[in-house]
């Protein structure tokens, strides 16, 4: 395959090649032989008319001219397995196909039950690849063409991307229904701090964000009774009964979003985020991505269910 008389599996061989640290682990790991790899990567030096690799002190480095290619092949090699995907879709079948990162923050059942769930049923034969982490490391993902959108907390999101805010999303802190604070009818955040936070692990990109919005609602000193990585962890945690648990809430959530555990009314406001969608400023969306989009920007516009 090409690309305006580039081989496309030439850009792959270069790729593989710096990816895997050699050439014969990059013949190795493409299933061809050592002198297919130095051919390839010859070829494509004689195209750019530059030398693109070099090998020193037992170890492949680009340079520069070969750093402008390695940087411009990845979008292209994703753009071509996303063609083929899509053909592959046509063929099997399917109507489309739409990969979505969130923020951890959704990797709940209101989300599942309200945004995804809902769509699929309305676009049968869609697929739906989700993943769940970071908002920057979710947009960072669309910037890269990993993903065709992230629905993300709006917090320092990297340039080259478009940010189409949603919605606000409050925080809220939950309990076990046998908790010690479940029931009553005020809580202050010395409570909350007493009973002890579930909490992100503090070495963790996360903890720099969380431990913010958690200093946001007074809670200056810090002392997680429990580190957890990941929202559902930290939900099972809370389950368990091993502390106060904290996260956002979209206005379409809705009452029952919070399934075992109890919220608690604490005696001060809470801090609020912005939450939108990351996508692609390249116009390369197909009408599945796009019929994502407006399905979540209608389920964000229409707020809490009746």
């Amino acid at each position: 395959m090409t690309a305006g008389g580039l081989d496309l599996f030439r850009l792959l061989v270069l790729v593989t090649v710096v990816e895997r640290n050699g050439y014969s682990a990059a013949a190795e790991h493409l299933n061809v032989s050592q002198a297919t790899v130095s051919f390839h990567v010859q070829a494509l030096e004689r195209f750019f008319g530059a030398k693109l690799l070099v090998y020193e002190k037992r170890a492949i480095h680009l340079t520069s001219a070969g750093q402008e290619v390695y940087r411009a092949a990845g979008p292209l090699l994703q753009e071509s397995e996303r063609l083929a995907q899509s053909v592959r879709d046509v063929r099997h079948g399917r109507r489309g196909r739409v990969s979505i990162g969130a923020s951890m923050a959704f990797e709940q059942p209101f989300f599942f039950r309200r945004v995804i769930a809902p769509f699929a049923r309305a676009h049968e034969g869609t697929h739906l690849s989700l993943r769940f982490g970071h908002s920057v490391a979710q947009a960072e993902a669309v910037q890269r063409h990993e993903l065709d959108l992230a629905y993300v907390i709006g917090w320092q999101l990297p340039s080259g991307v478009r940010y189409e805010p949603l919605h606000s999303a409050r925080f809220t802190f939950l309990v076990a229904p046998g908790h010690g604070l479940a029931g009553r009818d005020i809580v202050t955040v010395d409570d909350v701090a007493e009973a002890g936070i579930i909490a992100a692990p503090l070495d963790s990109l996360e903890w720099s964000h969380y431990g913010r919005v958690l200093r946001a609602c007074g809670l200056e000193s810090i002392e997680p009774v429990l580190e957890v990585d990941g929202i559902q962890a930290r939900v099972l945690a809370a389950q368990a009964g091993l502390g106060v648990f904290g996260t956002f809430f979209p206005p379409y959530a809705g009452e029952d979003a919070y399934g075992e555990l109890l919220p608690l009314p604490v005696d001060r406001s809470l801090p609020s985020v912005d939450v939108g969608l990351v996508s692609r400023t390249d116009g390369t969306a197909s009408a599945s991505v796009e019929a994502f989009a407006d399905w979540l920007r209608r389920v964000c516009g229409e707020g809490a269910p009746a």
